[in-house]
């Protein structure tokens, strides 16, 4: 158990028994029942089944302190059941000398974008999850100043105090200027860490009339690591790359009767070309046709997919409709490179105010070479129910 599991538990527990005290306090309890079938995938041995979990979540507010703690249960298919307890945000802040100030485990997420967001630069999260997830923030001391139209942040970062993601993790010095015109608002970013070196990026959103939204944010990430395909008969291994891009541009309509429809496109110079995937699919047939003596380098080729992101080129098209009780959407993800498609279809119904059921079902697929087709999976459907008490 980390210092800020054990920093936030008697806050809680000493606020919570005293009246005189301005403690706040809102819980959620999620649970969610997942079944997914295992997809013909050449990389991946995978078999279908059931998976449960539960998120229950509790966000608090005494004084100039505020914070959220999460007990993750999950029991996947073919593995054991796990808990977990974790403190996702747990700060202070308060004003001294003109400054606004920040101290604890705080959420940064500066992005703008829906299906991907390139300035979620410190501790990304998975876009549009339909299984449950913790999203913990990252140790963070800054210092704001404000004006009358925008914000200027100074922001010492680091990520390694997750207590959900393993590994390396970065830190660094980060700055922020944002600013806010009548219609229209934009800001630019900048963060230098001891893992990728310097990072630049900005975001720009207007609006047009009542019903039409443009939304566009790019990053420029000085250096980056990715899974590298091997040759035949070698395992892939994980190299640095230098200069890395990535774009998004995207609009939103949306109309009186709660229709919402988004497009987006995004580019990401980072991933693997076709000519790469294809020599990853190549390779992989090759292992399978030669026997299981072969299956251990066969697996080894699906390493190219913890890769931060899959394809270069990608079109995103998103649909919902919001009225009182039921909120149907529908979600296509195409990669026009290797014709691959995630579809995603998917609705809320509100039992009561504090009550809802959330169902959708998600397919990886596309042409049979795609990288989507080849994933472990080829479509899970999830049940979800949400309490707030």
């Amino acid at each position: 158990m980390k210092l800020y599991t054990l920093l936030v538990l008697p806050l809680i527990l000493a606020n919570a028994t005293s009246q005189a005290a301005p403690f706040e306090s809102q819980w959620e309890l999620a649970m969610a029942t997942a079944y997914d079938r295992a997809s013909d995938s050449v990389l991946f041995d995978g078999a279908s089944g059931v998976s449960r979990q539960a998120l229950l979540q509790g966000a608090f507010q005494y004084q100039d302190w505020e914070g959220q703690v999460s007990v993750f249960h999950q029991a996947e298919r073919g593995a054991s059941e796990d808990s977990q307890l974790v403190v996702d945000e747990f700060f202070w802040q308060g004003s001294w000398q003109n400054w606004d100030w920040l101290l604890g485990k705080r959420r940064l997420d500066f992005g703008v974008g829906y299906g991907q967001r390139p300035l979620d630069w410190f501790l990304p999260i998975e876009r549009n999850a339909i299984a449950l997830q913790v999203n913990e923030g990252v140790g963070v001391a800054s210092a704001s100043r404000f004006t009358g139209s925008g914000e200027f942040s100074v922001m010492l970062v680091d990520a390694g105090i997750s207590q959900v993601s393993t590994g390396d993790l970065p830190k660094g010095l980060a700055a922020r200027w944002y600013q806010l015109g009548a219609s229209a608002e934009w800001q630019l970013l900048g963060y230098i860490d001891d893992q990728r070196g310097v990072n630049l990026g900005g975001s720009w959103v207007d609006i047009y009339g009542e019903q039409w939204e443009v939304h566009t944010e790019w990053r420029y990430q000085q250096k980056y690591w990715r899974w590298q395909p091997a040759e035949l008969m070698a395992a892939p291994q994980q190299k640095r790359g230098n200069d890395g891009w990535q774009a998004l541009i995207g609009m939103t309509w949306a109309n009186s009767e709660g229709h919402s429809v988004i497009f987006e496109y995004w580019f990401d110079s980072r991933t693997l070309g076709k000519s790469e995937w294809d020599q990853v699919f190549d390779n992989s047939h090759w292992y399978q046709s030669q026997g299981v003596q072969w299956d251990s380098l066969r697996q080894s080729s699906a390493m190219v997919f913890l890769n931060d992101s899959t394809l270069r080129h990608n079109l995103l098209l998103h649909w919902t409709l919001s009225d009182n009780e039921y909120h149907p959407k529908l979600d296509i993800i195409y990669t026009p490179e290797d014709s691959g498609l995630i579809l995603t279809v998917g609705g809320e119904r509100e039992i009561t105010e504090d009550w809802g059921l959330h169902a959708s079902l998600r397919y990886f697929g596309g042409r049979e070479q795609s990288a989507f087709a080849q994933l472990q999976t080829q479509w899970v459907f999830t049940l979800r129910s949400t309490i707030v008490f």
